[in-house]
């Protein structure tokens, strides 16, 4: 209790202590030559061996990892990422995900992530170990990660490490570039939608610093050349806008010792009003993140090592709705502090890795405001929390088998929402044991079979409040009313590699179970009639089960894979539609990606992607009628109603121009949506009146992004 009423101290001290060891087992001892570069991306080594800090590291990934390594993991070339069809011609490995298979977006310009049946706040989204709670700008147009500063990127959507806690449904972990340039580098695109740029600057042999700033213009330049050319006129009241900046250093104390650190702050702006095609009423968001992070290395031998890691993230998430013919204010927020430390040790043919998390939480779940009505109005006090985290894992192989097995432990602590004492120090303690385990058995020299067993608990919560494609949700942790949601996944594959690894071939299917699951019932206006938010909350269970299917080229010329996944996706509330199970709304049956990447010639690179998905769920009447002056609405089963079919085509050129003065550069044309496919943004019941009083009650459908041709120029000296 003493230790989690005084996580800030401890913070401090423990770093501090950390720092001061390091520094004096550095000045007194001969520093070994082995040091930890970075978590790597295949899990058959851990430690990275170099001779002198001079030296250049390589890295890549083996051609047969994907079919060698234990965990169900991707690792990926960030470079071949970027020769893909992108957004407003900005490359973004992260956006490219969706692309790769397990993922999919919930719907055209939405932020919202699905992996396998889950939910969008179950995903565990890290840059540099630290947590990001938002991982998009502009409702996942752009990701926050600059691409110009990605160095690694892992996504795991089966066989989750026990390193890995506080979600449920996947784990994407993006790490920045370590390394110590030898000079200035600048790096930077100019584009029509979007422009960043980057610095890198080595201060000496073993201290650089750099800082990069991203900032976009949709609204105010792309929308109206596109009503100019006799798009929706209507377009032009819409913006778009977001901005990001990210700085950092790394400090190479010894040859065994890295100390480094990075922030992060980004803003985003989305308004949207009236379209003259499909009309859909004003709204606005404004969101933004924060991160701080400081990670200290160090190797005390080739078989023994240790991160540690001090986070600080926040989260801010302020709406403006119109709806039902009322304006409602909506803000929720979120801080994080946290330490933790990882320790790495090798012996014989075992991997151990193990480590410790301490964080402390504080929410403000939602501040509510009916502007329409001054008296109606909701402010919920601070919640804080906090929790401590176990693990410990052991990674062998023996002959063709490769075994992980781990387990998490956690400990949640609810504090009172006044002032923490010793005499009401906790208001619900909570604790979950989290068995991990995962393997792999080689077939031959090219072929594997994987299978995986993880249990996850997550305390904390991003409840939605409506369903219209702006993000209008609030923040809830664990509580005496709201129980951790829980969640079981078993997975296994083939995986398969032919020709001498031209081909690559992977079949997977997985099943899901979750617990405590929670959905808001009621509307806005039941926010001001209940003491606590938790009565407007349902409780219930769910499964998911599916497959998947990946055919893969690797060639000098051509490159390109196809990704088909079939699943179904169920929720059950006592509440809901009798207590029966029905299809939650991110249920997608059919997923198809195809993604061809073709190089011309040392100049040229051409790439193009299909993306096919069938439409998610929505609970809308399907007929309505007035009794007594008032509207009665009819449903069929809930969630019964299917959007329309999304599906789309992005291309994209880049030519290489000829380096002048040192400065090589690209110019990148693309298209997005290139054949002007009309994506639903929002599918929604009006409720207007006409200007007799009468009721007009229809069903309604809003889009966003028409086909958008983008040109930039990327530049780097």
């Amino acid at each position: 209790m003493i230790l989690c009423r005084s996580f800030h101290i401890v913070y401090k001290v423990i770093f501090s202590l950390i720092l001061c060891f390091v520094l004096l087992q550095n000045g007194f001892a001969q520093a070994p030559s082995y040091r930890i570069l970075k978590d790597t991306t295949d899990t058959s080594s851990i430690v990275n061996k170099i001779h002198t800090i001079q030296e250049v590291e390589v890295s890549s990934i083996h051609p047969l990892s994907n079919v060698k390594t234990g965990s169900m993991g991707i690792s990926f070339d960030v470079n071949e990422l970027k020769m893909l069809p992108s957004l407003m011609s900005d490359s973004d490995p992260f956006k490219s995900l969706q692309y790769m298979g397990g993922m999919s977006q919930a719907g055209e310009a939405s932020s919202n992530i699905v992996v396998r049946g889950g939910d969008n706040d179950q995903n565990l989204i890290q840059l540099n170990g630290c947590q990001v709670e938002n991982p998009t700008h502009i409702l996942g147009l752009f990701s926050v990660f600059n691409p110009d500063l990605i160095d690694q990127m892992r996504f795991i959507k089966s066989g989750v490490p026990a390193e890995y806690g506080g979600r449920l449904s996947s784990v994407i972990d993006v790490k920045n570039f370590i390394n110590i340039p030898e000079h200035l580098q600048v790096t930077g695109n100019i584009g029509l939608i979007a422009s960043r740029m980057t610095l890198k600057l080595p201060i000496t042999d073993n201290i650089s610093i750099y800082a990069a700033h991203r900032m976009s213009y949709v609204g105010t330049m792309i929308i109206p050349l596109l009503v100019k050319i006799g798009i929706d006129p209507k377009l032009a009241q819409n913006n778009f806008e977001f901005t990001d900046t990210n700085f950092g250093f790394n400090y190479n104390i010894a040859s065994s010792t890295r100390l480094s650190g990075h922030f992060y702050m980004g803003n985003d702006i989305v308004k949207i009003q009236d379209n003259t095609t499909f009309a859909i009423e004003e709204n606005s968001s404004k969101w933004g993140n924060k991160l701080g992070n400081i990670q200290l290395s160090h190797v005390f031998s080739d078989k023994f090592s240790m991160i540690h890691y001090l986070n600080f993230s926040q989260f801010e998430l302020k709406s403006n709705l119109n709806w039902i013919n009322a304006l409602y204010k909506i803000g929720t927020s979120k801080s994080l502090m946290q330490y933790k430390s990882d320790y790495i040790y090798l012996v014989d043919n075992h991997k151990f890795k193990g480590g410790i998390e301490l964080s402390s939480n504080e929410l403000l779940p939602a501040s509510i405001k009916n502007l329409s009505a001054d008296s109606l109005n909701r402010f919920e006090n601070k919640s804080k929390s906090s929790d401590l985290g176990l693990y410990l894992r052991d990674e062998f192989e023996y002959g063709p088998l490769l075994l992980n097995i781990g387990f998490r432990s956690n400990v949640f602590v609810k504090h009172p929402d006044s002032n923490i004492s010793v005499s009401n120090f906790a208001d619900k303690y909570y604790s979950g044991f989290e068995p991990r385990f995962f393997s792999r058995i080689m077939l031959d020299n090219e072929s594997s079979l994987k299978f995986s067993a993880t249990k996850h608990f997550q305390y904390l919560n991003r409840v939605q409040l409506i369903k219209i494609g702006l993000p209008t949700e609030i923040i809830l942790s664990s509580s005496k009313y709201i129980k951790p949601s829980a969640m079981w996944h078993f997975s296994g594959g083939y995986f398969k590699s032919l020709f001498d690894n031209e081909w690559e071939l992977s079949a997977e299917a997985y099943y899901k179970t979750f617990s405590n699951l929670l959905e808001f019932k009621g509307n806005l206006t039941d926010l001001f009639t209940v003491d606590k938010i938790e009565n407007l909350l349902y409780d219930g269970r769910g499964y998911a089960y599916g497959s998947e299917l990946m055919i893969k080229k690797n060639g000098e010329k051509f490159n390109g894979w196809i990704n088909y996944a079939l699943g179904w996706n169920y929720r059950q509330f006592d509440e809901i539609n009798q207590g029966k199970p029905f299809l939650a709304t991110n249920d997608r049956r059919h997923d198809i990606t195809l993604v061809g990447m073709y190089t011309v010639n040392e100049k040229i690179n051409i790439s193009a992607s299909f993306v096919y998905a069938t439409g998610c769920r929505l609970n809308l009447p399907r007929s309505w009628f007035v009794v007594d002056d008032k509207v009665i609405l009819e449903y069929a089963k809930y969630n019964s109603f299917k959007m329309p079919d999304y599906h789309r085509l992005d291309v994209s050129i880049s030519y290489k121009l000829k380096e002048i003065k040192k400065i090589k550069s690209e110019i990148h044309f693309s298209v997005y949506n290139l054949y002007n496919r009309a994506n639903p943004f929002q599918v929604y019941f009006s409720t207007k009146q006409d200007e007799k009083n009468k009721y007009d009650y229809k069903i309604k459908m809003s889009y966003l992004m028409p086909i958008l041709p983008s040109l930039s120029w990327t530049f780097k000296l």
